[in-house]
């Protein structure tokens, strides 16, 4: 029922606010002579809907209402008529909501009241946030003479590789590498072993003093000596686990440090973070100051520390995630709650886990015969003795209500309330 009162609800909000311009169910009036100057008069009763009269200055404040890029379709004579439609209907919807009672829903009242708070400090915060000031330049230049770290880009170096599975090999595909002429790609698709790479070229991207390789892992000896064959350099064999590799350096990027132009505005975004974060802790603060915040600890430490009732428990379990998370979180009811209405599901629900998603069947046993043993009047132990009998079998349950049974723990149901 709630997901067909959303959809019907965004269906009416998109009617309203977006719509394109179609036939509208009003009648398009007939041209008057120019004489007629009632059109002009803003406070002119268009339409009246029950006890609403939509005049002229109406349609006008909800054309305003409309997004921009959207508000040229109501602009002309058609679709003016299309928005005084749309208006007709919310008119006739929200009559007949107030008449059956929906203003006065609880929900609705709560959704209000949320509505109007978020709005109001919203509104309030944004505004006073605006006289937070922008840092300067001599601030973000502090910024980066005191940051200097930050700026850093580390050497790096851009390779390309040719595997092979012993040294000798190594050797001759270098030999063949460094001579004139040496096509290094036609070389990588005869002797590379590596197939990950040798569709690229033997591109192994670029790699960092730390020396983490896509293929051969981490190995910082391979990335300085990668490093030191500089620009277009061919070395190697080199040995990694996975073999002996011939590199071609694409190209090697020194460690440098970017200049203030270059992060300006990354500084500029930064400061303006944290100063927004302390200037709204000081705004904050000034405000308490105002109002007045007068914190009761004993109330405050009574309210964090009273329990969760066995129902907010067993709901916590049912949304545990893992098997043994939610095993140890039913337990934890039984524990906490033993002579609760909801216990005995709980404790059937640690040998259900059990049994049907860990396929753990000894430990299902003993929580089952647990459950006979301390809730021996329960409607469930009908259920436990069948689980006992049948769980290691294929054997649906055939007992009265199995099918509820099986989807009420995971849904919350089948309980006392």
């Amino acid at each position: 029922m709630r997901r067909t009162h959303i959809l019907i609800g965004a269906g009416l909000m998109l009617a309203f606010a977006v719509a394109a311009p179609n036939a509208a169910t009003v009648k398009k009036p007939a041209a008057k002579p120019a004489a007629a100057t009632a059109s002009s008069d803003s406070d002119a009763v268009l339409v009246r809907v029950g006890k609403d009269a939509i005049t002229a200055r109406v349609l006008n404040d909800r054309l305003q209402e409309i997004p921009e890029n959207y508000r040229s379709n109501y602009q002309t004579p058609d679709g003016k008529l299309q928005l005084l439609q749309r208006l007709i209907e919310e008119r006739v919807w929200m009559q007949d909501a107030e008449r059956h009672g929906v203003p006065t829903r609880p929900e609705i009242q709560r959704q209000l009241a949320s509505s109007r708070r978020d709005l109001f400090v919203r509104t309030w915060v944004g505004e006073q946030m605006a006289a937070n000031p922008a840092p300067s330049d001599s601030e973000a230049k502090a910024y980066y003479d005191t940051h200097p770290s930050e700026f850093n880009t580390p050497a790096n170096v851009s390779l390309r590789h040719i595997l092979v599975k012993t040294e000798v090999e190594g050797r001759k595909v270098l030999a063949l590498a460094k001579a004139k002429g040496a096509d290094w790609n036609a070389l990588v698709q005869k002797f590379s072993i590596d197939s990950t790479t040798r569709a690229t070229g033997g591109n192994l991207g670029s790699v960092m003093r730390e020396g983490a390789f896509p293929t051969l892992g981490t190995q910082p000896a391979l990335a300085e000596s990668a490093m030191a064959l500089g620009d277009g350099g061919i070395g190697g064999p080199y040995h990694s686990p996975k073999g002996w590799s011939v590199f071609k350096v694409d190209a090697f990027h020194p460690e440098a440090t970017r200049t203030f132009d270059q992060v300006h505005s990354f500084i500029t975004r930064t400061l303006t973070q944290q100063g927004q974060s302390g200037f709204y802790n000081g705004l904050l603060k000034k405000a308490r100051e105002r109002v007045g915040v007068t914190p009761d600890s004993a109330a405050i430490k009574g309210f964090l520390s009273a329990r969760k009732t066995p129902r907010e428990m067993f709901q916590d379990a049912q949304q545990a995630g893992a098997p043994q998370l939610r095993i140890d979180a039913y337990r934890k009811v039984v524990e906490t709650y033993p002579d609760a209405d909801i216990s005995p599901q709980a404790q059937f629900m640690v040998g259900f886990v059990y049994s049907e998603e860990l396929k753990n069947y000894d430990e299902a046993e003993k929580a089952f015969h647990e459950l006979l043993a301390k809730y021996p009047k329960s409607e469930l132990t009908a259920s436990a003795t069948w689980m006992v009998d049948h769980m290691r079998s294929e054997e649906a349950p055939s007992f009265p209500g199995a099918d509820s049974l099986v989807a009420a723990p995971a849904a919350g149901k089948g309980t006392k309330k």
